[in-house]
C-alpha cells in the first residue's frame, strides 16, 4: 500500500528582508508537522527538546514514505536537506497541482486561499496574525499556539491533496496529470539548484556597481541638460510617466479624473485587462484636448522668499512654541525655489498626428490610434512609444529617447540585480535565488531574491561576469537551445516550410534582420513577435510580419485554429496536456479574438520554456547523479541551463548536458507520448565567468 506523508515546517522567518530561507544561519527551524506527529526542534521557551529522538522519528517516517505531500514543498525539502535529513521518494506539491488545475487563470494559490475556495478546513491564520501584527516571528510565539497552527496546516494540506485527487480522477482533468507529475519531478531539480546556489565574486560585483553608477550619473547629467534646454528650470523626473508625457508632448492634463473617464483609461478590475477605449470623432477628440489640457511653458526659477531656498520652514503651534521638526514650505512645496512661467513653449512638442500613422495599433482610423495613445497623465511615454516617436517624429528627440531608455534600464540593473544580489548573497558568497513554477500564466519559470529570470536575453549583460565557479580552477558552463521558440511553433503548427528551413540551416533571425533592416540581435524580438500574435509596428516591421506568415502558412493556419478554439471552446490544449482557459474569449468586430495575443503566445512560451526546458533540466539532473559528478546545476534562464563545473569534468559535463538537452525528444515520448519531429540544435559555452565564455566544440 502506498504510504502518503503530509509535511510542513515552521521557521523563525528571519533572513534577508525577512525572507524565510534555510540558507541564512539566523533563520532557525522551529518545528515539523508530519502526519499526526508534531515535533519541536528549537524554541527559546522550550529547554527539554529531545533533538536526537525527534530527528530519528522524522527520518523513520521519511524512510517509510512513498509520496511526500506539501504546499510549496520545495521550501520544506530545503529544510529537510539543510537539517541533515534524507528523502529520495516521490513528492506531490499541492501548489503545483492547484496551479495546473487553474489552466492559466489568475487565482490565489496560497494554502489559505486554496482551502477557502474549496470550502475545506481553514488555516489558523488569525491566531498567528495576532502575533505577527506586533512584529513577532515564530520564535516569539508561544509553543502551544505554534503547534495548533502547525497541526492545522498539515490537516489543511491533507484535505487539499485529497480534494485535488478527486479533481484529477475526473475525465476532464486526466490530461493534466502528466504535467503535474513532471512539475513535481522538476521541483527536485529546482530544490537542488537553490541549495547549490550561485557563487558571486563580490569584488567584481562592486566593479559592476561602479560601472552602472558611473553610467547612471552620466546619463542623468545629460538628461537633465536636455530637460533644461527644453523646459527651462522646471524639474522633470524622466521615470515619471506623467512628467515625461508633458516633456514629450508639451502640454499637461488639467483634470486627470475627467480625462481618465472620457478616454476610459486604466485597468478593468474585474478582468485585469486594459479598459476598452471609446470610439470618438476627430472633433470630439480635439474638443477634449482643448478643454482638459493646457500648454506647458518654460520657467525661470527664483529662490523662495519664505524658506530662502531650503524647502522647509519652522511652523509655530497655537501656544506660540515651535514644532520639533521643520515642515515642507507651502509656497514652494519643498523645492526651495519658485518656478515662474515665461512666454516660451516648453517640451519637445511632438505632433501626435505626425507619429500616429506609424504607431503600433491595428486600425486605419487616425483618431482611434490617437485615443489608444492616451495615458492617465497625458499620452503614453513607455519605451515602445518613445522609440516609435524617435523614429517618426520631426522633433529632435532621438538622442534624448535613447538616453531615457538606457537610464531606465540601468536603474533596473542597479536595483534588481546589483542591489538584489548584494542583499541576498550569503557570507560564503553564495546566492540562493528562489525559483517559482507557479507565478506566470504560461508556466514559464520565474525567480525571486533576486529575479534572475528577468535579465535581458543578450549574452552581453554585465551582471553575468560576477557569477564564477566555487571550485578552484573551476568554470561556468552554459548550454542553450538555438531558436527554440521558432522550432516550437513549427512543431505545434507542423509547418512544412519551417521544417525545411530548420533542416537546411536557415537563420530565421537573419531573415528577419534583412527585411526590417536591423541587427541580428535586434531582429530576435521581431522574429518572436508573429509567433506570439503580434502583427503591428512600423511599415518595415509590418512587411516582415506579413512575409513571415505568408512563408510559414501552417503557422498562420494554426494561429487561426487557436483563436477558433479559444472562442468556441474557451480552451487551448498543448500536446503535453497542459491547458489554458479563456472563459471570456469572444470574436471582436475586426475579426480576431479579444485574447488574440495570449491565445498565440501561451502555447509557444508554455511548450518551450515550461515543458521542454524542465525536461532537459530533469535529464541533466539524473545523468549527473548517475555519473556521480562533482559539478553542480546552478541556474536555468529562458532556454538555457547553467552549471558550475568541477576541474577536469569539462568534457564529461559537456557530453552530459548535450545528451540531456537533445534527449528531450525521447523524454517527450516517455512522459507525454509525443513524437517531437523537429530537429533541435544547441550551443555550449564555457568560461571563467558567465559573461566571458567561448563556444565549446565536442
Amino acid at each position: 500500500m502506498t504510504k502518503i506523508t503530509v509535511f510542513d515546517v515552521e521557521t523563525t522567518q528571519e533572513g534577508a528582508k525577512g525572507s524565510p530561507n534555510p540558507y541564512y544561519p539566523e533563520n532557525k527551524l522551529i518545528s515539523i508537522g508530519i502526519n499526526e506527529e508534531y515535533l519541536f526542534f528549537w524554541h527559546p521557551q522550550l529547554s527539554d527538546i529531545d533533538l536526537t529522538n525527534n530527528k530519528k522519528i522524522v527520518q523513520k517516517i521519511l524512510d517509510e514514505t512513498d509520496i511526500l505531500v506539501g504546499h510549496n514543498i520545495k521550501f520544506d525539502l530545503s529544510w529537510i536537506y539543510s537539517c541533515g535529513f534524507t528523502y529520495e521518494g516521490k513528492i506531490y506539491d499541492t501548489m503545483n497541482a492547484e496551479y495546473i488545475l487553474a489552466r492559466g487563470q489568475r487565482q490565489r494559490i496560497s494554502l489559505s486561499e486554496c482551502c477557502i475556495r474549496r470550502n475545506l478546513i481553514q488555516k489558523a491564520t488569525s491566531l498567528i496574525d495576532t502575533y505577527t501584527s506586533q512584529g513577532m516571528t515564530f520564535k516569539d510565539i508561544p509553543p502551544k499556539d505554534i503547534e495548533f497552527y502547525g497541526r492545522r496546516d498539515v490537516e489543511c494540506t491533507r484535505q487539499l491533496f485529497l480534494s485535488q485527487c478527486k479533481d484529477f480522477s475526473r475525465q476532464v482533468n486526466k490530461g493534466l496529470v502528466p504535467t503535474v507529475r513532471m512539475m513535481n519531478k522538476f521541483t527536485y531539480v529546482l530544490t537542488a539548484m537553490e541549495m547549490n546556489g550561485i557563487h558571486i565574486d563580490k569584488n567584481i560585483l562592486q566593479d559592476v556597481r561602479e560601472e552602472f553608477e558611473k553610467e547612471h550619473k552620466h546619463l542623468k547629467v545629460s538628461i537633465d541638460n536636455s530637460i533644461w534646454d527644453t523646459m527651462g528650470d522646471t524639474k522633470v523626473n524622466p521615470t515619471s510617466p506623467e512628467q515625461l508625457s508633458g516633456l514629450i508632448y508639451g502640454f499637461k492634463v488639467t483634470n486627470k479624473k475627467k480625462w481618465s473617464e472620457l478616454f476610459n483609461v486604466g485597468i478593468n478590475k474585474a478582468t485585469g485587462k486594459p479598459k476598452r477605449r471609446p470610439r470618438m470623432s476627430s472633433a470630439d477628440f480635439n474638443s477634449i484636448l482643448k478643454k482638459y489640457t493646457k500648454p506647458i511653458y518654460k520657467t525661470k526659477s527664483e529662490q523662495c522668499p519664505e524658506c530662502h531656498g531650503k524647502g522647509k520652514i519652522q511652523k509655530v503651534k497655537v501656544d506660540g512654541s515651535n514644532y520639533v521638526n521643520l515642515s515642507k514650505c507651502p509656497t514652494c512645496v519643498g523645492d526651495g525655489y519658485l518656478y515662474n512661467e515665461t512666454k516660451e513653449r516648453a517640451g519637445f512638442r511632438v505632433n501626435l498626428r505626425n507619429v500616429v500613422e506609424n504607431f503600433s495599433v491595428d486600425s486605419k482610423d487616425t483618431t482611434a490610434k490617437l485615443v489608444s495613445l492616451v495615458s492617465e497623465g497625458g499620452f503614453k511615454s513607455d519605451k515602445i512609444t518613445l522609440m516609435t516617436i524617435s523614429k517618426y517624429s520631426n522633433s529632435n528627440i532621438v538622442d534624448f529617447v535613447d538616453k531615457v531608455t538606457k537610464f531606465s534600464a540601468v536603474e533596473t540593473y542597479l536595483s534588481t540585480f546589483v542591489e538584489g544580489i548584494s542583499t541576498f548573497v550569503g557570507w560564503d558568497s553564495i546566492l540562493h535565488p528562489r525559483f517559482m513554477q507557479t507565478s506566470t500564466r504560461t508556466g514559464r519559470l520565474s525567480s525571486k531574491d533576486p529575479n534572475f529570470q528577468n535579465q535581458p536575453r543578450a549574452k552581453t549583460f554585465p551582471i553575468r561576469k560576477v557569477i564564477i565557479s566555487r571550485f578552484k580552477d573551476g568554470k561556468i558552463m552554459e548550454i542553450d537551445y538555438a531558436q527554440l521558440e521558432f522550432r516550437t511553433a513549427v512543431f505545434l503548427a507542423q509547418d512544412k516550410q519551417g521544417m525545411k528551413d530548420i533542416l537546411d540551416g536557415v537563420d530565421v533571425h537573419q531573415f528577419t534582420a534583412d527585411i526590417i533592416g536591423v541587427s541580428r540581435q535586434e531582429a530576435k524580438a521581431h522574429t518572436f513577435k508573429p509567433l506570439y500574435g503580434g502583427l503591428s509596428g512600423t511599415e518595415a516591421e509590418k512587411k516582415y510580419y506579413t512575409e513571415f506568415l505568408t512563408k510559414y502558412k501552417e503557422i498562420k493556419e494554426w494561429h487561426d485554429k487557436l483563436e477558433y478554439d479559444a472562442i468556441s471552446t474557451k480552451l487551448i490544449t498543448l500536446p503535453t496536456g497542459r491547458q489554458y482557459c479563456f472563459p471570456d474569449a469572444k470574436r471582436m468586430p475586426w475579426g480576431s479574438s479579444n485574447y488574440s495575443t495570449q491565445v498565440k503566445n501561451y502555447p509557444v512560451q508554455g511548450f518551450a520554456t515550461a515543458d521542454i526546458v524542465p525536461l532537459a533540466c530533469l535529464n541533466a539532473y539524473e545523468l549527473m547523479k548517475e555519473h556521480k559528478v562533482k559539478s553542480l546545476l546552478i541556474n536555468t534562464v529562458h532556454d538555457s541551463i547553467v552549471a558550475d563545473i568541477y576541474p577536469g569534468e569539462e568534457n564529461l559535463m559537456a557530453k552530459l548536458l548535450s545528451q540531456a538537452t537533445l534527449g528531450v525528444k525521447e523524454s517527450m515520448k516517455n512522459t507525454y507520448n509525443i513524437d517531437f519531429n523537429v530537429p533541435l540544435d544547441i550551443e555550449i559555452k564555457i568560461g571563467v565567468n558567465w559573461l566571458d565564455m567561448e563556444v565549446l566544440t565536442l
